[in-house]
């Protein structure tokens, strides 16, 4: 019987705000003897090395990838990117420039927090919980909340102090999808739509694809079986990739793993990079 092998192309790290590092990651994915991951942190590439390196020790692939944020009207969307060349000057300008915006919403964001309800809360817990790095985001701020006993967990600060709707809210750095779509593209990369099933709204969806995305991940960690089904037979019918990833962040669930897809669908990730890369205009 042929070995079947699987890939898990949705994972984040602490470069992001994820809890595991690169090589923990990679060590994770290699107890579950999958042959591929890609690592897709938010607006930033600073985990790849290091799990590159952990992939030749655990004999596993590392598809170099990101996790763009973008802003579809008022909502938000991410934007995959897989094969990217992360090591193009302009690109990590870009991403820089995106990581300064994010940084500075986070130290409004706490402000806010202190000035409004008055919480025993500062910024430097805060960079803390990112390794000191410049990529904060609310995810970081949540943590730090949970530390000091303000909310019980992440959802939870979300949804009393962090989430749209909250007094603590500030509005993102706008890049819109196609920019997004772009910024990958030009870095050799392809995109591919994150969890559709989170956007709500099938319309947009259908709007959303016609962007030039190259996939669609149907399978997600916070899909229903049902959306996985839908969203597959989207991506067949407008001839798009068809991935799937857990969106792991560490311990706990999702898990690096918990959603695989076939490892055929990464040599199709490769190729449409190949292809995109022979025919993109710089």
């Amino acid at each position: 019987m042929e070995n079947i092998k699987f890939a898990d192309l949705h994972n984040h790290t602490t470069a992001s705000d994820g809890l595991y590092t690169p090589k923990q990651l990679v060590y994770h994915a290699h107890t579950k003897g999958l042959a591929a991951i890609g690592v897709t942190d938010h607006d930033t590439t600073y985990g790849l090395n290091e799990a590159e390196i952990a992939g030749k020790e655990y004999n596993i692939e590392i598809i170099p990838g990101i996790e763009i944020n973008t802003q579809e009207n008022n909502m938000e969307v991410h934007v995959l990117g897989y094969f990217i060349d992360y090591h193009l000057d302009w690109f990590q300008e870009a991403l820089s420039r995106i990581r300064t915006a994010r940084y500075d919403r986070a130290r409004k964001i706490v402000d806010k927090l202190v000035n409004i309800y008055g919480m025993d809360l500062d910024f430097e817990s805060v960079k803390e919980k990112a390794g000191g790095r410049d990529n904060v985001g609310r995810p970081h701020i949540a943590r730090a909340m949970i530390d000091k006993g303000i909310v019980k967990d992440i959802p939870d600060a979300f949804e009393k102090y962090l989430g749209e709707n909250c007094k603590a809210y500030v509005k993102r750095y706008k890049i819109t999808v196609r920019e997004g779509i772009n910024l990958i593209n030009k870095a050799g990369g392809v995109a591919v739509l994150a969890h559709p099933g989170l956007i709500g709204e099938d319309s947009i969806v259908e709007r959303l694809v016609s962007y030039g995305f190259a996939g669609i991940e149907a399978y997600h960690s916070k899909h229903t079986t049902k959306q996985s089904r839908k969203y597959a037979k989207l991506s067949a019918d407008k001839e798009l990739i068809i991935t799937g990833g857990s969106d792991c962040h560490g311990e706990g669930v999702p898990m690096v793993g918990d959603v695989v897809i076939d490892y055929e669908t990464v040599n199709k990730l490769r190729e449409s990079a190949k292809g995109l890369s022979r025919s993109f205009t710089y």
